[in-house]
């Protein structure tokens, strides 16, 4: 407190003035868990980010400090502070060794230190040498198949690697027009035949009409049916694989248009096809769900037989005579279409519509008519 007193000539007045201090608690959260987040941070950032750094550059360090003695050190682990190491040398060296281990120096975020206190190292007196035999590299067979359907190759099996896959790809390009990948690659390590086996296997097949080349893992086989003119350049295209002891089977057919041929083909498809029916839709030319099976065993036959394919529809009678021509030849074309899809080349094969004017049953009957409904495929001798 202080007094100020002052006086005039009429009156004398006294000011007082007061000071007073108040001490009001502030409360110590959460302001004072600070310094603990922060060493909690620091301890993280630590343990999760420092140190397997600092512990991956000592188990290098030490290794490249026995390397420099002369001994091959193996299985060097860290933890904590701790280094263990196998090294090849004799029991006489052992504290060397050690002492040398422990001397290892790397970065740290306090500068440069002296960072293993405790090392373990194990000698292995069992091998004369120092040198660390090489690994044995293990190969395993990869199966290889080359299947060819007209214009058309699928590749399947295995592969070792991606790059190998891409380059049989290439290759594969070369030859067809449609390449479909099957392959899978195994990142196993694969016999020195693969390679040249897998490029004879696409250089063979590439001959052939239709059939297949398959790599076993030790031999190459190849089977299917070529031009009687084209046999021999298939032989040599197998024979010239490698070593005889590459070589499997050889069963390449010629193709020869004979009458017998033609016979057998146009049996064939008419057992199949009186077996089973192709189902369209409504007076539509659009094929049903479900005849993927039989497409495919006929996309077969046709692979099997030589020279072109008549592809033959057939309506009842009832409707107009000219719609169900016209419908017949649309469903025809439909085969042709989903034979080509299957691999059958579309230059081999025709489609005509006949109508109801070859029924093969009374088209009086429901029944007449579901046989009088049909497609039929026949041989085309004329060629």
């Amino acid at each position: 407190m202080t007094t100020d007193t002052r006086t005039n000539s009429r009156s004398t007045s006294t000011t007082r003035r007061y000071w007073r201090r108040s001490d009001t608690p502030q409360p110590w959260w959460p302001w004072g868990l600070l310094p603990v987040f922060g060493l909690g941070l620091l301890f993280l950032f630590g343990a999760l980010v420092t140190a397997p750094d600092i512990q991956a550059e000592i188990r290098t360090q030490v290794a490249e400090r026995l390397d420099s003695a002369g001994v091959v050190a193996t299985d060097v682990a860290t933890n904590g502070r701790r280094v263990s190491a196998r090294v090849n040398a004799s029991g006489e060296n052992n504290v060397f060794l050690q002492a040398l281990a422990q001397s290892t120096t790397c970065d740290t975020w306090a500068g440069e230190l002296t960072c293993p206190t405790i090392v373990d190292i194990e000698v292995d007196t069992t091998r004369d040498s120092v040198d660390a035999a090489p690994a044995k590299i293990e190969h395993r067979p990869h199966q290889f198949d080359v299947v060819r359907e007209g214009n058309a190759i699928t590749l399947r099996g295995e592969v070792p690697t991606v790059a190998e896959r891409e380059r049989i790809l290439g290759v594969a390009g070369e030859y067809f027009g449609q390449v479909q990948d099957e392959l899978t690659i195994s990142n196993e390590s694969a016999s020195a035949n693969f390679v040249p086996a897998a490029d004879r296997a696409l250089a063979v097949v590439n001959n052939l009409v239709s059939g297949h080349a398959s790599w076993s893992g030790e031999s190459l086989s190849v089977s299917g049916m070529t031009d009687a003119s084209d046999i021999a350049t298939v032989r040599e295209q197998f024979e010239a694989s490698g070593a005889a002891s590459m070589l499997g089977t050889f069963d390449v057919q010629a193709l020869e248009q004979t009458n017998n041929d033609s016979v057998r083909c146009n049996d064939a498809f008419g057992e199949e096809l009186t077996n089973a029916t192709i189902r369209f839709q409504t007076n539509s030319a659009t094929i049903d769900d479900g005849n993927e099976e039989l497409l495919e065993r006929l996309a077969r036959l046709a692979r099997g037989c030589p020279g072109k394919l008549t592809i033959e529809g057939h309506t009842d009678s009832r409707g107009d005579a000219d719609m169900n021509k016209a419908l017949s030849l649309a469903r025809a074309a439909a085969v042709r279409d989903a034979l080509a899809a299957h691999g059958i080349d579309a230059d081999r094969v025709t489609a005509v519509g006949f109508g109801e004017i070859s029924p093969i049953a009374d088209n009086a009957s429901a029944e007449g008519r579901a046989k009088n409904r049909r497609i039929a495929i026949a041989v085309d001798e004329s060629n």
